[in-house]
């Protein structure tokens, strides 16, 4: 075994000199584990972290913190900080290891008492005694390499002596992770750096050997040591090699203006932004606010944690993914950290993957482009053990994720309707908690609203009805109807002063009492960090034609069929337990304006359809193109977004009502195993509309009625005048003979019987009603 021990005082004279600020290529590598304000990167384990706090920099704890585990991990590596105890305190550092997580090396660090590390309690090194520090802070370097591991400690002290000590131990191959804790007293720590070797060249500093592009290779040019981008539709240029775990760490310089990005983990012929990851590069004017489209925000997705990119200058870049988790740095700044299992559209994309630089319009130059690889796997085991979600995860990742209403996740849901009728104040809504509105809509949009929580006397909110959408989170882009998420502890009263005669509806989320519920402060404190962006771009997406096609389920199905008059064919033929994710139509536009092509979609072998349908009711809207929306697209065939469970078996038939053939016409899922339990909420209406009835009477629920749901003329249930023929949105809207509305947000729920009543005397038509009869019990991480 490998011990060392050594200490050394003695009296060192300092002096400074001015220096030159050194080339960025000589700079130190080291990058920031800590951020500024936040304990990001260090809580990512299975509960919150407790009793610590981040100021400036610098961690604050005492004997009654939680332990903090590091959400990053490395074979290699030297570790630097600051540190310092108060009231007889003494720190923890654990050296956690993969593959033996239940004997981690503990090393401690104290004032005047005696330290060193241990394994089960065994000393694995000799024991120092640290001196008192001047200022009470000691610095500290802690090595590995190999299979050995230093530590050395240096404090100065008042006598103006400096005290140089270290131990030294066998940690064996396993990679090295932290937890930090403190054992007694209270402690502080700050400077917390890691440097690790660059590993392999991606560049061999002479030509484009091992890249690749579907672009224009001639916009990629080998310029002395960096390959330069010089924008000619170059597309991105790709590793030939695919990477799973890894840092990668290269140096960037862009034009003024400029945008570029690099993907990692991407399917061979996929997209970063939509199949792998883009971490974002952008020139931003100084003091641009903090988007998701801003540099190294995981594009679309999630925004940056800080900005520390210099313009139209060399900056260095540090990527580390492994398993979910991505961190970036930029000159040595943390600036981006998620542990993706936990959001709801990246914990979907691939794991392995190219590295790409991206060609986006800009001149910009890469140069000691790098990759140090990590061994296959999700990485820590704490970093697998996901917390409850939150109460605006449960809500809002329905639109991200339709299989979480398969989920009895003891949810419930509600509306209440009221109309403005005079100037004077009015209340619109008396909501009881715990709860949350996720729906608001208004035939107009005139007076002012007011917002009174949990009781409390003074608004919380306030603001003219046409600002609304400006003071609470914005879910994708439509103003009307309003999708947000505004939650609430015991009670919410809204009132609305002035204005023209309007009507209002409020559609609401219930939450059993268990469930971790956001505060509102402002219109982003209550939403998870990470559900906006997405949302947003998701919404994007799919108004471009886009969507995670090459995302790491399997597939079925087929396409080029042909299917007879009066017949049908089965092209999907699943075992299961499992749910689609997504459902592909292959055929032509006409087959949309009739109705002689049906999908029918039968369920753990019962004797009829449990879905069965003419396909253009699965597609309402796409007549008119693609729109931002949650549901439906076109990209190279009709594409629905929702899921679709089954217990043992699904099949899906396209079935022929025509007089001839059609042809070629097939079918794609993309599917996932499931385990199975029992429930049903109604999750989406698509009619006809014209002369037919435009709204409803009435909602029975198990023998009761339901407040909210007498919408004579669809108003407010679907968010439109009545006259409206040419609108979309992105739950509801009216096109091409159709309109329809998906209650993804808030979803009625049923355990017996469900009835929805059309006005009296005014005909529904041909209509679609959608379900999720069977409530799947699983936890979608």
């Amino acid at each position: 075994m490998f011990r060392k021990f050594w200490h050394n005082c003695s009296v060192v004279f300092l002096a400074t000199c001015a220096a030159a600020m050194p080339a960025l290529a000589d700079e130190p590598r080291a990058v920031s584990l800590f951020d500024r304000d936040s304990l990001v990167g260090w809580d990512d384990g299975p509960t919150p972290a407790k009793g610590w706090r981040m100021t400036e920099g610098v961690l604050h704890g005492s004997k009654d913190s939680s332990p903090l585990v590091s959400g990053w991990s490395w074979d290699d590596v030297e570790l630097t900080f600051r540190w310092k105890v108060e009231q007889s305190g003494k720190w923890t550092i654990k050296l956690l290891r993969f593959t033996d997580g239940d004997h981690p090396v503990t090393i401690t660090l104290a004032e005047g008492k005696e330290v060193g590390g241990h394994t089960d309690g065994k000393s694995q090194t000799g024991q120092i005694i640290i001196r008192p520090s001047a200022d009470g802070w000691h610095e500290a370097t802690l090595k590995r390499k190999g299979g050995n591991v230093t530590l050395t400690t240096i404090t100065h002290a008042a006598d103006g002596a400096v005290q140089k000590a270290g131990v030294g131990f066998s940690f064996g191959k396993d990679r090295l992770a932290l937890e930090l804790g403190i054992a007694e007293g209270s402690g502080s720590m700050a400077d917390l750096k890691a440097t690790e070797p660059a590993g392999r060249p991606l560049y061999n500093g002479k030509d484009l050997a091992g890249w690749w592009t579907p672009g224009n290779l001639g916009s990629w040019k080998p310029e002395d040591d960096a390959i330069v981008c010089v924008n000619n539709n170059g597309n991105y240029l790709r590793t030939e090699r695919e990477y799973a775990n890894f840092t990668l760490s290269l140096e960037y310089k862009m034009a003024k203006g400029g945008n570029s990005g690099i993907g990692i983990r991407t399917a061979r012929n996929g997209w970063p932004s939509g199949d792998g990851m883009e971490l974002q590069m952008l020139d931003e004017r100084s003091g641009a606010p903090l988007t998701r489209h801003s540099t190294m925000a995981i594009y679309g997705n999630l925004e940056p944690l800080a900005r520390a990119d210099r313009s139209q200058d060399w900056n260095r870049v540090v990527v580390k993914a492994e398993g979910y988790m991505i961190s970036a740095w930029v000159n040595g700044v943390l600036v981006q950290h998620a542990n993706t299992a936990e959001l709801p559209e990246l914990r979907r994309r691939n794991l392995k993957g190219w590295i790409g630089l991206q060609d986006h319009g800009a001149r910009t130059e890469f140069r000691d482009l790098h990759v140090h690889e990590a061994p296959d796997g999700l990485g820590l085991p704490a970093w697998q053990s996901h917390r409850p979600p939150s109460a605006s995860q449960l809500v809002l990742e329905r639109l991200m994720n339709p299989e979480r209403l398969a989920i009895d996740d003891g949810l419930g849901s509600g509306a209440v309707e009221a109309g403005v009728k005079g100037k004077g104040e009015q209340v619109l809504a008396e909501l009881a908690g715990p709860a949350a509105v996720v729906v608001v809509s208004r035939s107009n949009q005139t007076g002012r609203l007011a917002f009174y929580f949990d009781g409390e006397s003074t608004p919380r909110l306030e603001c003219p009805a046409d600002r609304l959408h400006e003071r609470l989170p914005l879910v994708g882009q439509d103003t009307q109807p309003l999708l947000t998420y505004l939650p609430y502890r015991k009670s919410l009263k809204v009132t609305i002063q002035g204005g023209k005669p309007a009507e209002y509806r409020f559609d609401c989320v219930t939450f059993p009492d268990d469930v971790p519920l956001e505060d509102f402060v402002d219109g982003r404190s209550c939403v998870a960090r990470g559900l906006l962006p997405a949302l947003s771009y998701r919404n994007e997406q799919l108004g471009w034609g886009t969507h995670r096609e090459a995302d790491p389920l399997p597939r079925a199905g087929g396409d080029g069929q042909k299917i007879d008059e009066q017949s049908q064919a089965t092209l999907v033929d699943l075992k299961g337990p499992g749910i689609v994710e997504w459902t592909k139509l292959i055929a032509a536009p006409s087959l949309l304006n009739d109705d002689d092509l049906w999908l029918e979609v039968t369920v753990d072998e019962e004797p009829a359809p449990a879905l069965a349908a003419p396909v253009r009711y699965f597609f309402p809207g796409l007549s008119g193109g693609n729109y931002p929306n949650y549901v439906v697209l076109n990209r190279n065939g009709w594409t629905n977004m929702l899921a679709m469970p089954y217990r043992t078996r699904l099949t899906m038939s396209l079935a022929n009502h025509g007089r001839r053939p059609v042809h070629p016409v097939g079918l794609t899922v993309s599917y996932q195993p499931l385990t199975d339990s029992g429930g049903g909420r109604f999750i989406g209406w698509v009619t006809q509309y014209g002369k037919l009835a435009a709204g409803f009477d009435s909602l029975i629920i198990d023998g009761q009625p339901r407040a909210g749901w007498h919408s004579p003329d669809g108003r407010t249930l679907f968010g439109m005048d009545p006259k409206a023929t040419n609108e979309r949105h992105s739950l509801s809207g009216r096109q091409g003979g159709f309109q329809w509305r998906f209650f993804l947000l808030a979803p009625p729920q049923f355990q017996k019987s469900f009835e929805l009543r059309a006005t009296e005397g005014q005909p529904l038509g041909e209509r679609l009603a959608l379900f999720y009869m069977d409530v799947l019990a699983r936890s979608f991480h």
